[in-house]
């Protein structure tokens, strides 16, 4: 039988996985750089993930097509050692939707992974814009249930950031909030428009940039072990867009947000954006 103590530890090891890995999920979110709609086509984007000081955990590589009908995000996160150490592995994540009246309305979210050699499998359909889940390995016995009045109306991570991404290409601001259900937990993130900047250094993407903070805030979905509080506290981020002319969408090329055990982890665009 584990020690008190090791119960503990290894709880928190793999908190740290789940942690980094929803961090560059977020992050390839918002990895979404897309052409106008007349000339619409995939773009492959490369992200580097590294705490602050320098330290490098791993790569994020986005596949996305953003027009004005709907959206398709695939993303794959690839650790290095240094997440690997606390059980860190590959992770993979898709959305499919279309831009309804309110915003984003997604129709296939999906999203693989593992921690500590543990797999993890979500899967969710919407059927009358109804979140509904289709596949959940391992179930959820684990949490407390979230009311279903809390879960009508929400969307995925992936289809509330690419719904920003739509907001700020329209009207320059990203100030607006969305409630996020993945499977699991129920969130709550609110954008705000922060400055206008100059992004530099950044090749053809050089020019105007909007700088926009951010909260998450898990409200719902907690497991029976968590520490309430602690799991309730909002994690605030920023991300820095470039932003571009005749209505196309913005570029993410850095992002930042707070961990419970990592610090601040940032997303750096590391090369320009592919199209194919």
């Amino acid at each position: 039988m584990k020690s008190e103590r090791g119960g503990r530890a290894g709880g928190v090891a793999s908190r740290q996985a789940r942690a980094l890995a929803a961090g560059a999920l977020i992050a390839g979110a918002l990895a979404c750089a897309v052409p106008s709609a007349a000339s619409a086509r995939d773009l492959r984007l490369r992200y580097d993930v590294m705490v602050l000081g320098g330290v490098t955990l791993g790569e994020i590589e986005v596949t996305s097509l953003l027009d004005r009908a709907g959206y398709r995000i695939e993303i794959r996160t690839r650790p290095y050692r240094a997440a690997q150490l606390v059980g860190a592995a590959e992770q993979s994540g898709k959305v499919e939707g279309r831009w309804g009246r309110s915003g984003p309305e997604p129709r296939l979210y999906q999203a693989n992974g593992s921690w500590r050699g543990r797999a993890y499998v979500s899967e969710m359909h919407y059927p009358r814009g109804v979140p509904t889940i289709r596949r959940q390995e391992p179930s959820n016995e684990d949490r407390e249930a979230i009311p279903p009045e809390l879960i009508r109306g929400t969307i995925d991570s992936l289809s509330g950031l690419a719904g920003m991404l739509k907001k700020v290409a329209e009207s320059k601001s990203c100030d607006g909030s969305t409630a996020i259900y993945d499977g699991r937990r129920r969130s709550v993130a609110v954008m705000t428009s922060s400055a206008r900047v100059q992004v530099s250094d950044q090749g053809p993407l050089d020019g105007r940039g909007l700088s926009c903070g951010f909260t998450v805030r898990t409200i719902a979905g907690f497991r029976h072990d968590d520490d309430r509080e602690a799991a309730m506290r909002p994690l605030k981020g920023s991300v820095l867009l470039a932003l571009r002319e005749g209505g196309e969408f913005p570029v993410p090329v850095r992002f930042e947000v707070e961990t419970r055990w990592f610090g601040t982890v940032a997303v750096q665009l590391a090369a320009p954006p592919v199209e194919f």
